[in-house]
């Protein structure tokens, strides 16, 4: 069964034990536990994603900056529609130097200041159901379930939502993050501000591993 946002708020009230009042279209549905699962899924999804880099959750793409005066930075570019966090910033899409957040890049109400003209993003936004990874899925129709609870059971709810934020936060999410950090893109070691503070010799001759001449540092993606 593919996965869409009717099976992943079924899931969530089969956690519940709301087996039997089902959705079937989470855009269409009308009745009570549906308005509950419209209203509390678009919450979960934006804090979960916040909560960690996840794979599934990442995307590139490059920035149009506009001239911008104040607080000293040059330019300012609207954040990508969709996102929810802002991971990285760089000069080109070949970039082996991230910007220094803060020093170099900020986000301000939705927008991008910088010094430099038109950068490529890294940021995160809301995945589509059908390109969630699995533990992902699993960590989203918790969470909505803690949420449900008490909307969909009444008083009796309590408990079950205490339950399930234990199991979403001490069991699942530990699990989740650490398979998903394994899969991670990793790139080769890239420049730094540490490694360049560290290297010793501008041949290398006088610096210890890894800062020999001739290490390719990496390059990113995007």
């Amino acid at each position: 069964m593919a996965l869409t946002k009717t099976v992943i708020c079924n899931l969530a009230l089969s956690e519940i034990g709301n087996y039997r009042n089902q959705l079937t279209d989470f855009d269409t549905d009308t009745n009570s536990v549906a308005v509950q699962c419209q209203l509390h899924y678009p919450r979960a999804v934006e804090e979960l994603v916040r909560m960690h880099t996840w794979n599934c959750a990442q995307f590139r793409t490059q920035l149009t900056t506009s001239a911008y005066t104040g607080h000293g930075w040059d330019y300012t570019a609207t954040i990508p529609t969709g996102s929810l966090r802002v991971i990285a910033l760089a000069t080109s899409s070949t970039s082996t130097r991230l910007l220094v957040p803060n020093s170099e890049w900020v986000v301000e109400n939705g927008n991008i200041r910088t010094n430099h003209e038109d950068p490529y993003i890294l940021y995160m936004k809301e995945p589509e159901p059908a390109n969630m990874d699995s533990l992902f899925s699993q960590a989203l129709y918790t969470l909505l379930a803690s949420k449900l609870a008490v909307p969909v059971m009444g008083d009796g709810g309590y408990d079950v939502k205490r339950a399930l934020l234990d199991e979403f936060l001490n069991m699942i999410m530990p699990e989740a993050r650490r398979v998903d950090g394994f899969e991670e893109n990793l790139d080769d070691q890239i420049y730094s501000d540490y490694l360049s503070a560290t290297f010793d010799s501008t041949s290398g001759a006088n610096s210890w591993p890894p800062f020999a001449s001739g290490i390719d540092y990496g390059t990113f993606s995007w």
